[in-house]
């Protein structure tokens, strides 16, 4: 066969024969793409060729390790950069208080009392550390301090500060990260602290959180004595009216009448009555000897009977004062000395009454009494607490380790579901 038929001929085609590799696991391929590997076996039957062998396929990026650096160890080298360089030192001032009343330095007659002031004392406390987070103290703190200052300085980093011009709402909650009030529940004992830039602040801050505190507590006691009390104040006030009237009018019976004490005039009336009557009595007996001795006609006898005539008219005189039908006997004036002295002795009774229910009701108010115990003043920090210098990045990284880890295995387990 000449060449030019060889030529014309058609080579065939190679037989290849593919080898897959056996499936694996997504997470064990990434481990396993730091070396080479044969992915597919190429055998080819027919002619050798010089150009032609077995072929390696490219590696694919390690995204295991690249997600790793991303989400964990540059996270990790910027907040340790952030806390070990830029993060401003922050000092931090404590102090220790108590709202007690008087009735809790009594000793509780039994459990349950004691239980009790536990309680109340606890809700107080609460009150209290309500109130420190709150904007009545940012608004009792304005014109008294300049605590924004305290948290706007230039010096400090710029994660750490507060920015002038942002809203009273985010300094609230700004306000609420760096004031920390703790409760110790069974005790009722407030743990107060601030957090700021400079040790001076932190006291001078602290300082006048627990003033306006004091403050809020005395208001407290003052307003529910004004509750308890107040009722009982005003019923002292209406008795006592009603006493000064009776008063009144028992002074104004006594000018009209003449009379200080109308019974004792009426007594005085009564012994000058029973005299006259005695010496009338007296002149009968000497006027019926004298007639008995026919001496009628005597001088004497006739002095003896004008006698007893005028004992008779100042008698008559006498019972008309005491028991006459006018005004201004002396029975009508002891009947109306009596109803106006019994409205002076009830309103009297009433406004006692009154007077000791008051003093009551303010010896319990007073035993309720509201007031706040400083036992921890605040001191000067020495040196800072904040920012962690060393902790907050180990927890940082641990934290992103954990979510990294997390998603790398959820990632896993849906390559592996796909394959």
């Amino acid at each position: 066969m000449t060449g030019s038929s060889l030529n014309n001929v058609e080579t065939a085609p190679p037989r290849v024969r593919l080898e897959k590799e056996p499936r694996l696991g997504w997470l064990r391929r990434s481990m396993s793409r730091s070396t080479p590997q044969v992915i597919e076996a190429i055998e080819i039957d027919g002619p050798a060729d010089s150009t032609q062998g077995t072929t390696v396929a490219g590696r694919k990026p390690p995204w295991l390790l690249i997600s790793f650096l991303v989400m964990v160890i540059l996270p990790f080298l910027c907040a340790l950069a952030y806390f070990s360089v830029v993060a401003s030192d922050q000092y931090v001032a404590e102090a220790r208080f108590a709202v007690r009343s008087l009735a809790d330095d009594g000793s509780a007659e039994n459990t349950d009392m004691s239980l009790m002031n536990m309680q109340a004392a606890s809700q107080d406390a609460y009150v209290i550390t309500s109130f420190i987070h709150s904007t009545e103290i940012l608004r009792r703190l304005d014109g008294k301090v300049d605590y924004r200052s305290m948290f706007t300085e230039r010096q400090a980093d710029y994660f750490s500060r507060f920015e002038e011009t942002a809203s009273d709402e985010a300094f609230l909650k700004y306000w609420e990260s760096r004031i920390s009030a703790y409760i110790d529940g069974p005790s009722g004992i407030v743990t107060l602290s601030a957090r700021t830039f400079r040790p001076e602040d932190s006291v001078e801050l602290l300082t006048a959180i627990l003033r306006e505190s004091e403050i809020l507590v005395n208001e407290m006691t003052q307003r529910a004595r004004e509750d308890m009390v107040g009722s009982f104040r005003q019923e002292v006030k209406r008795t006592g009216e009603l006493y000064q009237a009776a008063l009144a009018n028992l002074n104004r019976f006594r000018q009209e009448s003449g009379l200080l004490s109308p019974e004792l005039q009426a007594q005085e009336t009564g012994k000058l009555l029973t005299g006259l009557l005695a010496q009338k009595m007296e002149l009968e007996t000497r006027l019926f000897v004298m007639q008995q001795s026919n001496g009628s006609n005597a001088p004497a006898f006739k002095q003896m009977q004008l006698a007893r005539e005028s004992l008779d008219q100042q008698i008559e005189s006498l019972r008309g004062e005491m028991t006459g039908g006018a005004d201004s006997s002396l029975a009508n004036v002891i009947n109306n000395y009596s109803r106006v002295e019994t409205d002076r002795l009830v309103a009297e009774k009433l406004y006692e009454a009154a007077r000791n229910a008051y003093d009551l009701a303010l010896n319990a108010a007073m035993r309720k009494a509201l007031y706040l115990t400083v036992f921890v003043q605040p001191s000067l920090p020495q040196e800072s607490l904040y920012p962690k210098r060393i902790s907050s990045p180990l927890m940082i990284f641990l934290v992103l380790l954990a979510s990294w880890t997390t998603l790398a295995l959820i990632w896993a387990s849906v390559e592996d579901h796909r394959l």
